[in-house]
């Protein structure tokens, strides 16, 4: 097998691995949450999904950390370089340590503070919603700290152990959701604490595993080399950034939320916000398995292999999403019906708002792939962060003004990602000299038409229905079907389906 074939095999492996763990995961919190939401009702739920989202806040740390450390990490091991592999982990085990550390002493007070001073929250509910807190934040610190093995584990590509692991996760929380129904105390402190001591579980599990498997996590000392962490930490610093205007944008805004409507429109957006961090993951996926190889291949000069897996990757993520995506707008109001039986107001059409940030961002995520892979974020991180940051002081502002139109925010922040996606093909084109004509016309362009011409039909034989399973049915085949010929017919170009002929031919 050739080099580039061996390759393309084991993403495709990494991938079914974490498309198994994220289908597995999926049934298990679509079948949870009705579960939680029942187990502790609608007031609680929101309580939990508010307060454990000021701690969310902040575990923008463990992302944009994770993905530093799989950079520099998968950067070693393109370098097939040891003695670089070993300082890059010890260094970044020790800065997450110190950032876990100081984040608690600062953060902890000043969100007691701001719950019990300015949320809005019953009187009698204030003492189980601080619980709440401090058990949140001791479980952001675990996962914190645990950030270098799971980041060694992707670096590494041992996709398999990450989807066992999470999928051991996600049954634990599947029993702790269910053993709130034989529960008679405070089901809210409760269920807190039983998610505290998975995520412990979770973290021993993963550093036993890589402290056997992995060199770098052997025998691993508390030290800080000055020239891999002044390379890690400026790195860290811009991505931080970039996931704090993220995350800011969307758990802000449940705060915001609260602030304005109360608890009852939080599990509004709680539930709303699953479903997409649900669909996101269809893509995220995707990239997990090929950022890496990505960060390998600039470490190995192998420039021409990483741009063609940014485009293929892309459209892939694109189209893979799309398939979702679309009968889901379509069938929402069914599917949610189903799924919660009682849904909370507003919860429909914030989803699809959601949705449609979510696709236009989608066009431009693999590029964000090559400007981590090359260590040129700063740019990026810079436009795209000051855009993503302006969505909740504005969405403050017009419902301060005016609080009667709930959905404010979420326009606000679907007209935000249209400008975001301008600033990465803008710094992309500047920094990594992209062609942007060739990126629009055969990359944006594509997707956007193809999923035009297989949305419409889809919605309007829909609405000549019923709604019921039988609808669902035909609108899930029906979006297939179109996906198939305008993927084909239009998504993508001459070359892109001679590869395609050529990998069936050969399957």
């Amino acid at each position: 097998m050739s080099h580039d074939g061996a390759h393309t095999k084991r993403i495709a492996k990494n991938t079914m691995f974490l498309y198994f763990r994220m289908l597995f995961l999926i049934c298990l919190q679509f079948y949870s949450v009705p579960i939680v939401l029942n187990g502790l009702g609608v007031e609680n739920y929101g309580i939990y999904s508010v307060v454990g989202g000021i701690v969310t806040l902040f575990s923008f740390l463990t992302n944009s950390l994770a993905s530093g450390s799989q950079r520099f990490l998968a950067y070693a091991i393109g370098k097939r370089d040891v003695g670089l592999l070993k300082k890059v982990f010890e260094s970044t085990v020790l800065i997450y340590w110190i950032i876990g550390i100081v984040a608690l002493l600062i953060l902890d007070p000043v969100c007691v503070w701001f719950l019990n001073a300015k949320m809005t929250i019953a009187e009698s509910s204030l003492p189980a919603a601080n619980w709440v807190l401090q058990l949140s934040f001791v479980a952001f610190f675990v996962n914190l700290i645990s950030v270098p093995y799971n980041a060694a584990l992707i670096a590494h590509e041992r996709m398999s152990i990450f989807a066992y692991v999470s999928i051991l996760d996600g049954v634990l929380k599947l029993g702790a959701a269910i053993s709130l129904k034989f529960y008679s105390g405070d089901g809210l402190v409760f269920y807190a604490v039983l998610i505290l001591l998975i995520n412990v579980l979770v973290r021993v599990v993963y550093q036993i595993y890589c402290r056997i498997s992995f060199v770098e996590c052997k025998k691993v000392h508390f030290a800080l080399d000055r020239s891999v962490g002044r390379q890690l930490l400026a790195y860290l610093s811009w991505n931080i950034v970039g996931a704090a205007a993220g995350l800011l944008r969307n758990q802000g805004l449940n705060v915001v939320l609260n602030l304005f409507f109360g608890p009852a429109l939080n599990a509004a957006h709680s539930i709303a916000q699953q479903v997409h961090g649900t669909l996101n993951q269809f893509i995220n996926n995707l990239y997990l398995a090929t950022r890496p190889r990505l960060a390998k291949c600039f470490a190995s000069n192998e420039i021409e292999e990483m741009w063609n897996l940014t485009r293929i990757s892309g459209k892939l993520a694109f189209f893979l999403l799309m398939l979702v995506v679309v009968p889901v707008l379509a069938e929402s109001k069914f599917l949610l019906n189903l799924w919660l039986g009682s849904v909370p107001q507003y919860t429909e059409d914030i989803l699809l708002l959601l949705i449609a940030g979510l696709l236009l961002e989608t066009l431009v995520n693999p590029i964000i792939g090559v400007f981590q892979a090359q260590n040129k974020i700063k740019k990026y991180q810079l436009y795209s962060s000051s855009l993503l940051i302006m969505v909740l002081p504005i969405s403050f502002f017009l419902l301060k003004n005016d609080s009667s139109f709930v959905l404010v925010p979420y326009i606000v922040s679907t007209i935000f990602s249209f400008f975001f996606v301008c600033s990465i093909l803008y710094v992309a084109k500047k920094e990594l000299e992209i062609d942007l004509k060739k990126t629009l016309v055969d990359g944006c362009l594509r997707e956007l038409l193809t999923i035009v011409l297989v949305a419409l039909p889809v919605m309007l034989v829909s609405k000549n229905f019923d709604e019921g399973l039988d609808r669902c049915a035909v609108t899930f085949a029906m979006t297939i079907l179109m996906s198939l010929l305008c993927i084909w017919g239009i998504g993508l170009n001459r070359n892109e389906r001679n590869l395609l002929k050529k990998i069936i031919q050969k399957g």
